[in-house]
This record gives C-alpha cells, structure tokens and sequence, in this order.
C-alpha cells in the first residue's frame, strides 16, 4: 500500500512538461519585462535631450532656439502633452491610470477573477508603454518604476492565458513577480526588487513564488544589464560614504563623542524628511479623489489645467522641474562625492519645484513613477539643509553626500512608507555600505513619521481609489491587523 502511494505521487511526464512549460512562459514574460524597462530607459534619455534642445542648450533638426522661446516652447510642448495623455488615456486606454503599482496592488486585491483584466492585460500594457513615451519625451515629471512594474505584471498575468500554471501563482505569484522584476529592472537593484514585491504590493512572505520571483528578476535585470553593464544607479563615487560610529584609534573617547554627534542628523533628517513625505502623500490621495472624476468628466478642460500647472511650475523654476529628477540627483550625488566639488550646488526652490510637479503628475492620473522624483526632492532636501546641519552645534563633520543619503532615504520612505524597500535600494544604487546603518534608521524613523500622517499609504489608499472607480471595491475587503 505505501509503494503505491509513493507511485503516484511521482511527477507523470505529462506534468513534468507542464512544469518546464510553464518555466519556460514565464522565464519569456520575465525577458519582455527586462526589455519594456530598457525601453523606458531610452526613452526618459530621449525626453532629457528633446528638453534640452528646446531649451536652446542644444540645436533641433539644425535650428536653435533662443530668446523667450527657450522657456516658452518648452512649457507649451509639457502643457499640451499633459493634456493630450489624459484625453487619449480616458478614450482609449482606461485602465492605464497612475503609477501602476496600485493597480498590482489592486490585482492582489480582488484575486483570481474576470475583473482583473480591468488592471492587467496586453492592451493596458501597450497603452501604458505608449503614454509613458509621451510624458517621458515631453518632460512631465514622472518615474519609469511604476509603469515598468505594471507592464510587468501584465506580462506575467498573460502567462495564465497561454499555458496552465500553480493556482498559487495564478492568485499572486505572477504578479509579485512581474512587480519585483519592474522595480528591478528600472533600477538594477535585484534585492530591492524581491523586498519590494513582499513588503509594499503583497504585504507577506511567499514562500511558495519565491523561486518564480528570483527568476523573473534576474532575468529582467539581466536584458538591462545586457545593454547598460552591470552599472549602479547614482554611480559608485559615494561608495565610501559612511558615518563613524566605532571607537577611533586617536583621540579617545572624547574624540569619539565628537564624532558621534554625526549620528544626530539621522533622526532630525527622519523627522524632516518622513513629516514631508508623509504630507506629499497625503496630498496626492485627497486630491486625487477631487481630480480622479472630474478627469473622466471633463478629460480636455482637467487635463489643459493640470498641463498649465505644470507649464507654470517650471517657468517660475527656470525649467529645473522639467524630466523625472534621476539625471538632477545623479549630478548632485555625483558633485558632492570625493571626487566633486563637495559643497551644495542646488537652488534653494529646486525641492518645492520638483515636489510640486511630481505632486500635479501623480493627481493627474498619468502613466508615471514617483521613485525618481522622490529620491531627487530627497537629494535636494540634503542639500539646501546641508548649512544647518553642519556646524558647531548640530553634527559637525558630516559630510554632503552622506546629509544627501538621509534625506533621500527619509522623504523617500515618508512618501512609500516601505522602509525595508528604501535603505536597501539606497544602497544598491550608490554601493555606500558605511551607510546602512543611518541608511535603516533614518527610513524607519521617516515611514514611521508619514504613518502619523498618512494611513494607509499612498499606494494601498490609490490601490482602494481605482477599486472604488472600477466599481468594484466590494471584491477587496478592508485588511485588518489581527
């Protein structure tokens, strides 16, 4: 009797060719998710330079611009493509709205029904490829994490239509790891992809998807790395950034109090940068319920104002809030390094601008991210309170880049709240492992701060916002802490 138990449940041929089958589908899905991020990549470059050009810094199809035109086409060009994407996206590709990290969350949400095609299919991914082009060209400031996590999702979903897989990865692990391998993929942060998928889209540990997740990510990364090499984010010239905390061979203890009092920026830049963060999020989800009907409404007259928001914005900022932020922070990062300048180099006004165009972007329901604005308001926050902080009084000593790291780290954190996602990330983009520790506690200390301010979190409240829009809310249950 037990001989024949153990017979059957040996794997058939049959099912083991349905497994490989399936390794197979999704191993494809995972390569088409790696090459919709480089995509994204090229494209942001293409929006940077087409901004530049129209700026006058360089020429146009042999013109160059000059005069009052090298503030007034660009701001026209981003007023017009703002409202051009939310008329096309509310005719066409519904479905498309935000990030795209709500809508996996959403995914998640519901389960296993007909209504997620509502949030993940071949038209939604092509539709938020296409708008996303548009906003990255035109210089709307937007992220490329949130829609290389939607596309990502949607081709893994799409595995489930062309061969049959596990129940448990139809009802989640396709789409951990189609998140888990955008956010990779956008950054070239492997880790922070897989933390990222369980701590903010699922919010659990699964077990069972872990090997999907781990394939799916470093097939993704690996198109990327393919055509880009194995490069960090924000370049490695703050990779010895650090802040000292062991007993130093000169100087004794008093030398040692001295330094330590360093360590004192960690919680007032937590406080600072989580009170911020948490307030930006906030924001976004109170207005999006005021902008989010009057967007289906009335898509022309909302999406010209919300253009002309942002037209504003960056005339009254001389045109530093144009493009998602990653070339901005990488030039500060980089300008503050050893191997830079190592004094502040950003505008007092560059914060509020660059806040103040992510914050019209994301309530304007477009395809976009919020990763690269965020962690660019985070750098420039380090910077304009570099002054404060450095002197006599507060932590002498610091250093530019490390301030920047804290801030970035702790706004970044206020806005997300997932604290594991952000100290991580941080250091797979600048190498800095001197700064892990302040890295981990400046992002708790913020993603506490916003909680205060902001509950739930600004992906999970949007996530239950386009529930309620799709009319189908009732499939999602309230998530109680047991």
């Amino acid at each position: 009797m037990t001989d024949t138990i153990a017979d059957s449940e040996q794997p058939t041929p049959s099912s083991s060719f349905a497994s490989w089958r399936a390794v197979v589908v999704t191993s494809i899905a995972a390569i088409l998710t790696g090459f919709a991020a480089y995509y994204f990549v090229l494209a942001e470059g293409w929006g940077d330079t087409l901004v530049k050009c129209l700026q006058g810094d360089h020429p146009i199809f042999g013109l160059q611009v000059t005069g009052a035109w090298t503030w007034i086409l660009p701001a026209i060009f981003i007023a017009i493509s703002m409202m051009l994407i939310v008329v096309v996206q509310r005719k066409f590709f519904p479905g498309t709205e935000g990030t795209g990290i709500p809508q996996a969350i959403a995914a998640l949400k519901i389960g296993d029904r007909p209504e997620r095609t509502l949030m993940l299919s071949v038209r939604i991914a092509i539709g938020k490829t296409l708008l996303l082009t548009v906003a990255l060209i035109s210089g709307i400031t937007v992220g490329r994490e949130g829609p290389s996590v939607h596309v990502g999702a949607c081709f893994m979903h799409l595995c489930t239509k062309v061969t049959r897989l596990p129940p448990f990865l139809v009802q989640r692990g396709l789409i951990l790891a189609g998140s888990a391998a955008g956010i990779a993929a956008a950054f070239n942060t492997p880790i922070a992809g897989v933390v990222f998928c369980f701590e903010e889209v699922g919010r659990m540990f699964d077990r069972k998807s872990v090997a999907c997740i781990i394939r799916t990510v470093a097939l993704a990364c690996g198109v990327v790395v393919v055509f880009k090499g194995d490069y960090m984010f924000y370049t490695s010239a703050n990779h010895g950034a650090q802040l000292p905390l062991g007993f130093p061979e000169q100087g004794g203890f008093p030398q040692f109090l001295h330094d330590l009092r360093q360590w004192i920026a960690v919680p007032l830049a937590g406080i600072i940068g989580g009170f911020l963060g948490g307030w930006f999020g906030k924001g976004v989800v109170v207005t999006s319920k005021f902008t989010g009907p009057r967007l289906v409404k009335h898509p022309w007259i909302t999406g010209a104002a919300l253009g002309i928001a942002l037209a504003l914005i960056a005339i009254a900022s001389f045109g530093e809030s144009y493009g998602g932020g990653y070339d901005q922070a990488k030039a500060m990062l980089v300008s503050a390094s050893p191997e830079g300048s190592g004094v502040p180099t950003v505008s007092w006004y560059y914060p509020i601008a660059k806040a103040s165009a992510s914050f019209v972007s994301l309530v304007s329901g477009i395809p976009g991210g919020l990763f690269d604005p965020s962690l660019a308001v985070g750098a420039s926050l380090g910077q304009v309170t570099y002054p404060l902080f450095n002197n006599d009084f507060i932590a002498p000593g610091i250093g530019l880049p490390e301030m920047m790291m804290l801030f970035m780290a702790a706004y970044f954190a206020g806005v997300v709240q997932s604290p594991i996602t952000v100290f991580v990330i941080m250091f797979e983009m600048t190498g800095a492992y001197g700064m892990i520790l302040p890295l981990m506690f400046a992002s708790m200390i913020g993603a506490m701060m916003a909680n205060r301010i902001c509950e739930p979190s600004i992906y999970e409240a949007l996530a239950y916002q386009f529930l309620d829009a799709k009319g189908i809310r009732k499939l999602a249950p309230e998530e109680t802490d047991e």
